[in-house]
């Protein structure tokens, strides 16, 4: 095979790789039903472990995105037979909007309390 077949061969496999790539929803174009899926509207986060067990919480994309002037305030998952309070406030939540990372600290139930990292998931 000449040295031009194989060039030409080459080109329209990168060609082929790059539509391939663009059409597949791999790539950054929006709006595309293949495209990037729209963030969720909620994200649940995992607590320390204290005490052999950990709890879970869920905020919302709402919450983050226009904080409540008076915060927010919800029960974790239940484990081990208890679940604990977990609240941010309006000054968190903006943090979090701005790309900050706040730790939250629930209220302590059955002698511990447990710590949530809460980061920007969108």
């Amino acid at each position: 095979m000449s040295s031009k077949r194989i060039g030409l061969l080459l080109a329209l496999a990168c060609l082929a790789l790059f539509v391939e790539y663009s059409c597949s929803g791999s790539g950054s174009s929006s709006g595309s039903p293949t495209g990037p899926s729209t963030p969720s509207t909620s994200h649940t986060f995992v607590s320390s472990t204290e005490s052999g067990h950990s709890h879970t919480v869920s905020v919302s994309k709402s919450e983050v995105d226009s904080p409540p002037a008076a915060g927010i305030s919800r029960s974790t998952s239940m484990a081990a037979g208890h679940s604990h309070t977990f609240s941010m406030t309006q000054a968190q939540l903006q943090s979090v909007l701005a790309g900050g990372s706040e730790i939250i600290t629930t209220s302590t139930a059955s002698g511990h309390s447990h710590t949530f990292t809460i980061t920007k998931w969108y």
